[in-house]
Order: structure tokens, then sequence, then C-alpha cells
């Protein structure tokens, strides 16, 4: 049986990643990764800079390893943040 992820200690996680090695951004959404169950644990992150007001969205979070992969950065705007999740969620098709 896999395991269910609770989404608030999923955010705790990721903030207190951020914290450490990404202070400059504020995590504003963190949406699924994938439609599949077995992909349960992989999730999608978005975050402000703090620092020039520019966008970011990190395509891969691994609950299980709470590591964070597969940045893109410099986004004008929060729409282009929802772009990134819309082309990169594994939908199953």
């Amino acid at each position: 049986m896999l395991r269910t992820y609770d989404m608030k200690q999923v955010r705790k996680n990721v903030e207190e990643y951020f914290k450490k090695h990404l202070p400059q951004y504020a995590v504003l959404e963190i949406r699924k990764k994938s439609v599949f169950q077995e992909d349960n644990y992989l999730f999608m992150v978005s975050a402000i800079n703090n620092e020039d007001g520019t966008y970011a969205v990190w395509t891969c979070w691994n609950e299980i390893t709470q590591s964070l992969n597969y940045g893109h950065y410099n986004l004008p705007c929060i729409e282009g943040c929802k772009k990134v999740f819309e082309e990169f969620y594994n939908n199953g098709k």
C-alpha cells in the first residue's frame, strides 16, 4: 500500500527547505506533480523572489528525499508559473 502525504506537512517541509537553501524566495503554491498514485510523493512548487520580484517554479519536490529540482527562474508574472505547472503536470496522456 502506498503512503499518502499530508499537504500541510509537505508545505512545512518545503518552507523549511527554502529557509535554509533559498531564503530569497517565498513559497506561493505547491501542486501535485502527477495524476498517478505511484507518484504521490512528487510535487511542484512556485515562489516569488523577494529580492527582484520575479517568479520561479521547480517541477519536482521529492517529499521522500526532501529535495528540489528542475527550476524555471526569472518568470515575469504568476501566470508564467501556472503555465509551467500545466506543462509539467503528468496527467497520464
